[in-house]
């Protein structure tokens, strides 16, 4: 869900009868309680991240992130120069401006005073699942080819490779379907090593993904009531630079799923990636009908990142189980 709004997560958890359907306590989730990668973008780009005036390509395949932005600050966005296709001659018009706004920033970090008016910012940025609203053409590729080159900034949401996929005729198996990191590593590989810290990613696991998701997410728990004490919040996912890198990064616990992208089998690729708890799979995290009630009750508090929970957790072996008043 990185490239949707907390909203359609929330319609997706809520959803009666839903293969996704989420009822913590048997009850429906509450609203304010989901919030996404594509939320944490936003909240980065209007953030100051992207001043007015900037000139934006945006490759996403439908238009939630406009409206996403517009709710947030519609004076911001409609300061913008956007646009969601580009030709290379476009490119080469922008690409002077990109790099006027890299000597531009670079004489004010070094407390120079620029003359001339401040230049416009240039970023190709990312709202995207993997879907695409039309196939690319090359010269699309080719326009953010050469904007990147000259040190337009880029921003995207996830660096998942892949995303999972199920087909009834074949029981068990996933067949995966591209991911938004797929396409990242395939721009990132033409951008040239003194503009590869131009890549900002704020979902989880990302270069800004602990200020503006993981850090989110934690006060919106202390909102529910929850002490927001990081040993007592636990990130669960299946992906070693996504989810186990946002607990380990944000001071958080982790579990790594098993029963998905990643297996512990693949720890020695992720050094630094190194997860609190494994679990086969998220039914072996909270079997509230198998373990023991304690008699002393415990107030929930769940909050749902994209596809990941976090909640308070016991400690068994190396694997994790969940107490039953915060199953669903």
């Amino acid at each position: 869900m990185g490239a949707k709004p907390n909203a359609a997560l929330h319609n997706k958890l809520t959803t009666p009868g839903g293969l996704f359907e989420c009822r913590p306590n048997g009850k429906p989730l509450a609203e304010g309680r989901c919030y996404t990668a594509a939320d944490a973008q936003v909240d980065f780009m209007t953030s100051g991240s992207v001043p007015a005036g900037s000139k934006l390509l945006v490759l996403a395949p439908n238009d939630d992130w406009a409206q996403m932005i517009c709710e947030c600050d519609q004076p911001l966005f409609e300061s913008w120069e956007i646009l969601t296709d580009m030709d290379v001659d476009t490119a080469k018009e922008w690409s002077q401006h990109a790099k006027a706004w890299l000597e531009w920033e670079t004489a004010t970090l070094k407390g120079q005073t620029p003359t001339g008016m401040r230049p416009p910012k240039v970023a190709v940025v990312f709202f995207t699942d993997g879907l695409l609203a039309s196939d690319w053409s090359f010269d699309l590729i080719h326009a953010v080819t050469i904007l990147l080159n000259f040190g337009a900034e880029f921003i995207y949401t996830s660096e998942d490779e892949t995303n999972p996929s199920i087909d009834w005729r074949f029981p068990n198996t996933n067949f995966p379907t591209p991911g938004p990191g797929m396409f990242v590593e395939m721009f990132k590989q033409s951008i040239p090593a003194h503009y590869i810290n131009r890549c900002i990613c704020s979902g989880k696991g990302g270069k800004m993904g602990r200020k503006f998701m993981m850090d989110r997410a934690i006060q919106m728990l202390k909102q529910q009531g929850h002490s927001g004490e990081r040993d007592q919040i636990m990130i669960i996912g299946d992906r070693f630079n996504s989810d186990i890198r946002a607990g380990v990064l944000s001071g958080i616990k982790s579990c790594l799923l098993e029963s998905g992208a990643h297996t512990l089998e693949l720890k020695d690729e992720f050094p630094t990636d190194i997860p609190s708890y494994t679990a086969p799979s998220i039914a072996h995290i909270a079997p509230a009908h198998r373990v023991p009630r304690r008699k002393k009750h415990v107030p929930s508090h769940l909050f749902v990142l994209g596809k990941v929970a976090s909640r308070t957790e016991r400690s068994v072996g190396t694997q994790v189980q969940i107490d039953p008043e915060f199953g669903i």
